[in-house]
Parts: C-alpha cells; sequence; structure tokens
C-alpha cells in the first residue's frame, strides 16, 4: 500500500526580539488580533533544518503607520479642522477629495458663509464672486472644502514667503555660514516642515508632508550680491514675523517690493567709486605713492565701466575680470618709469580681488559646511587664477615690446597718511557694499578700529598674528554693537574684514608663478 506523504506543518511567523519596549509589544498584539493580514501563514515540509522565520517588528509597526495614515483619510469620524490642521498640501487635497455628501455639521455650531470666512481670513483675498459651487453636497461639506480651501491657501503663502527670504537674503549677501540656521527659525516660526541647502549660485528647498509622507522640493538660481541697506531690512521683517509682530502676508509683499527696488546708488556712483578704491588702497595697502595713486585711480574707472558693461552683455561678463586685469597690467608696465607698476596694477582691480571670498571660504568650512566651503574656496582660486594669468599677460605684451624695463621700485608715502585715507577708503566700501546712512558709522568706527590694531601690531607680532589679532577684535567689538543697540552689526564687520584681507595675496602667488614660469 501507498504510504501517505508527510503532513505540511503549518507554521506562524512570529515576533521576535525582546529589547523593544511594553508599548510597542502591545500595539503589535492589537495589530495580530485586529487585522489577520498580519499573521500569515505557509505550508513549509516537515524538515528539522528549517527554522521558522520570525517577521521584524520595524515592518509590523510601519504596518501600524499605513492604517493610520489610511484611515486618516477615509475614516468620516476624523473630519478636517482649520485651527490644528497639520500636513501639507498634498494631504488638504486628499481630505478633499473625501467629502462626500450627507456629512453632518458641527453640534453646536452654525455653518459659516464662504464669503464672511474667506473675508476675516488674510490669506485669502474677498472676491465679489464666490469660487464654491456646492455640486450638491451638504452644508457640513461645503464648510469642510472652504476650510480646506483657506488652508491650502495659507499653506503656499508661508512657501512662498520662504522662498522669497531665500532668495533675498542670498542676493543680498547674508553671511553662508548662517542662512541654514536663519531659515530653519523662519519655518518653524510658521510651523512648516522644511529643509534648506544652499550653495553658490544654488538653493535647494524642499517642503515635508508627514501626512502622506511626502516632500515638494524647489531648486532656485540665486545670483549673490551685497546690499546691506535691503539685508537688514530683511532681517528685520525676518525678526518680525518670527515673533508674530507682522503677518506673513504683509511681509511676503515687503519682500517682493524690495526685490523690485533699484540699487541703492546710481550707476555712475559706482563707476567713481570704483575709481576712489583703487586711488585710496594704492598708498594703503601696496606701498604706492601719489603718482602711483592717481594712475590706479584712471584704472579703476576703466575697471568700473568695464564691470557696468559687464551687467548689460551677458556673454563679456564671462570674460571680464581677465581682460579688466590684461588692460590694468598693460597700461601699468608701459608706465613703468613714472609709477611703480606692480602696486599700479594690484590698485586697479582691488575690487575684482578674492579677498572676500577666500575670507567666506574659511568661515564656511570652520562652520562646517564642507560642500559650501570647497566650492567657494574653489571658486576664489580660480579667479585668482584668472587675475594672476591675465596680469601676466599684458605686462608680457609690453615687455615684449619694450626690452628695458626697470624693476619696480617702492616710494611709500608717509604713513601718517594711513589715517586721513582709511576712512575715506572705509566710506567707498559702504558704497560697494551699498549700505544706507544709517549705517555708515558703525562701520566707519569698525574700519578705523580694525586698521588700528593692526597699525600697531604689525610691527612687532608680525603680519599673520596681526591680521589674527585685529579680526579678533573686530568680530567682538561687532558683537558687542549688536548686543547693545540690537542693530544690525554685519554690515561693520564685512567692510573692516574687507580692509584686513584685500586679496592680493592669492593674485601675487599666481602672477609670481607666471612671471618666474
Amino acid at each position: 500500500p501507498t504510504m501517505p506523504g508527510p503532513q505540511p506543518i503549518k507554521t506562524m511567523f512570529a515576533v521576535a526580539g525582546d529589547d523593544t519596549d511594553s508599548s510597542t509589544e502591545t500595539r503589535v498584539q492589537e495589530f495580530n488580533e485586529k487585522d489577520s493580514s498580519s499573521t500569515l501563514s505557509v505550508d513549509i515540509p516537515d524538515q528539522k533544518d528549517v527554522n521558522p522565520l520570525q517577521r521584524n517588528k520595524t515592518m509590523i509597526q510601519k504596518n501600524i503607520e499605513a492604517k493610520e495614515m489610511v484611515a486618516k483619510f477615509t475614516a468620516n469620524r476624523n473630519r478636517f479642522d482649520a485651527e490644528s490642521a497639520g500636513g501639507g498640501i498634498l494631504s488638504q487635497l486628499l481630505k478633499l477629495s473625501m467629502i462626500k455628501g450627507g456629512h453632518h455639521s458641527r453640534s453646536g455650531q452654525p455653518t459659516p458663509n464662504p464669503r464672511e470666512f474667506l473675508k476675516s481670513n488674510h490669506s485669502l483675498p474677498a472676491s465679489n464672486r464666490s469660487s464654491f459651487a456646492d455640486d450638491g453636497l451638504s452644508a457640513a461639506a461645503l464648510e469642510e472644502q472652504m476650510l480646506i480651501t483657506a488652508n491650502i491657501a495659507d499653506l503656499l503663502l508661508k512657501q512662498d514667503y520662504l522662498q522669497v527670504l531665500s532668495k533675498a537674503m542670498v542676493t543680498f549677501g547674508s553671511p553662508a555660514h548662517r542662512l541654514e540656521y536663519n531659515m530653519s527659525l523662519a519655518s518653524n516660526a510658521l510651523d512648516i516642515e522644511s529643509s534648506f541647502a544652499f550653495l553658490p549660485g544654488v538653493a535647494f528647498i524642499s517642503f515635508g508632508d508627514a501626512d502622506t509622507h511626502t516632500s515638494d522640493t524647489h531648486i532656485l538660481k540665486i545670483d549673490r550680491g551685497y546690499n546691506m541697506d535691503k539685508l537688514e531690512r530683511t532681517y528685520e521683517i525676518s525678526r518680525q514675523v518670527i515673533y508674530g509682530e507682522m503677518h506673513v502676508e504683509v511681509a511676503y509683499e515687503l519682500l517682493e517690493d524690495m526685490m523690485e527696488e533699484p540699487p541703492t546708488y546710481a550707476w555712475w556712483v559706482q563707476i567713481l567709486n570704483f575709481a576712489m578704491c583703487s586711488f585710496l588702497i594704492c598708498p594703503l595697502a601696496f606701498n604706492g605713492n601719489w603718482i602711483d595713486a592717481l594712475i590706479s585711480g584712471a584704472l579703476g574707472l576703466v575697471v568700473g565701466c568695464l564691470n557696468l558693461l559687464s551687467t548689460k552683455i551677458f556673454n563679456y561678463s564671462n570674460v571680464f575680470e581677465i581682460t579688466a586685469s590684461i588692460i590694468c597690467s598693460f597700461v601699468a608696465t608701459a608706465l613703468h618709469s613714472h609709477a611703480n607698476f606692480n602696486s599700479v596694477m594690484l590698485s586697479g582691480v582691488t575690487l575684482l580681488l578674492p579677498g572676500l571670498s577666500l575670507t567666506t571660504s574659511v568661515i564656511e568650512l570652520g562652520s562646517k559646511n564642507l560642500i559650501s566651503g570647497v566650492v567657494r574656496l574653489v571658486f576664489a582660486l580660480a579667479s585668482a587664477f584668472m587675475l594672476g594669468f591675465g596680469l601676466n599677460i599684458g605686462s608680457t605684451v609690453w615687455k615684449a615690446w619694450d626690452k628695458h624695463i626697470t624693476p619696480p621700485v617702492d616710494h611709500q608715502i608717509d604713513p601718517l597718511w594711513d589715517f586721513l585715507l582709511l576712512p575715506l577708503l572705509a566710506i567707498n566700501y559702504c558704497v560697494y557694499l551699498n549700505a544706507s546712512w544709517r549705517q555708515w558709522p558703525p562701520i566707519l568706527a569698525l574700519c578705523i578700529i580694525g586698521f588700528v590694531v593692526s597699525y600697531f601690531t604689525s610691527s612687532h607680532l608680525g603680519v599673520e598674528v596681526s591680521a589674527a589679532i585685529s579680526a579678533f577684535v573686530i568680530a567682538f567689538v561687532g558683537n558687542v554693537y549688536t548686543r547693545i543697540t540690537h542693530r544690525f552689526g554685519f554690515a561693520a564687520v564685512l567692510s573692516a574684514t574687507m580692509l584686513l584681507v584685500p586679496g592680493s595675496m592669492g593674485v601675487k602667488g599666481f602672477l609670481a608663478l607666471f612671471s618666474n614660469g
């Protein structure tokens, strides 16, 4: 007779692990009791080597979360409440799609008129024509549709505000190592789940939706600039929104208007500022005399005109730095018999030197913003490379024509002139950074303090130690000023830092490399 085969053993998938808390054990047990699908059974042959499979608790927990998520949008008892609505736009749209006829109004609460609700809600402007069509909906369903629509409009307004705020901060020159922190404060104050990442030239903004486990990511292309007046106003708007002193709609409109405002100073003022900066920086930083300063000022005027041209012609903006450096070095070398051409050529391109970019990149690397810091550092080194290459080309072209060029000799003016020229240079930096008149006094004061510390410590402690001490004093005084006056102190710190690091070190290194090679 045929012997019957081994009967299959029905093995249940058990929950393993004793390292979890009792609350998880209870939820898993309730889940297994209420949902039979959570307990799987399969037929396994009768083999001694086969161990029973065990189901991970993490998977069961995720199943519980999935059930709660589905119930949130399908159960009629979980009605929408505008006062405590959470999640993102997608979750609100899903709630809106679940509206069916036959909903009952809240007990004891009359159904408000949609037009009256919209007039009282700042996020949605009033309209003469109602955008709600009943489509056979009950009064409760119409009320829920009205509240969900208002909440979606409020979410859209807050998200647009955060995007405009990010763009304004980058465009106006906010410190790169503080951008993500400031934007996190703004989003937390608005109860918006978001994350921010800033790189040179681009910003990534992601808005999350905890109810649907989705996110909406925006990529913004932003060109960095410097406008200390608008930056201070932007910070003040953000502060008032964070502390509830200004409504989001008002802040959004103010930022939009600010982005459309013309520059703080006219174009011809910026061109003259290039000339004055080159004239003043020559004796202050590059050991030039008055003749060197005059020639540098003339070259700075040419560079200012080329800078304006680069903003009007896109194709020329890609070669602006190298053409400006070629012109300055060619003219400076041609006038070698009358001036120190090394001082003149560096002074002519002083506002193009990457000293501030190098300093910013080091600050970002020190604050653990590695990607942004490395990108900015490479860009600063590339800018120094292009400037050094352009200066070498212009000088080499003239040297090929004139073989009798004497080495440059320093004819430094009396150092006491520095204390008179320094405030004038600080004013030029105010114009370059688009600082308002009320920001000038702290900028001038901090520039003078930093220069005085550097002047008296450099002769005793060396250049490196002197620069470190001066930078510490500038940062300390700037923070004290901010704490006492509750005013924006970044403009003053930035201007004083630009005096300490004019950016010639990297350019001189590349210039020497090309000249010797």
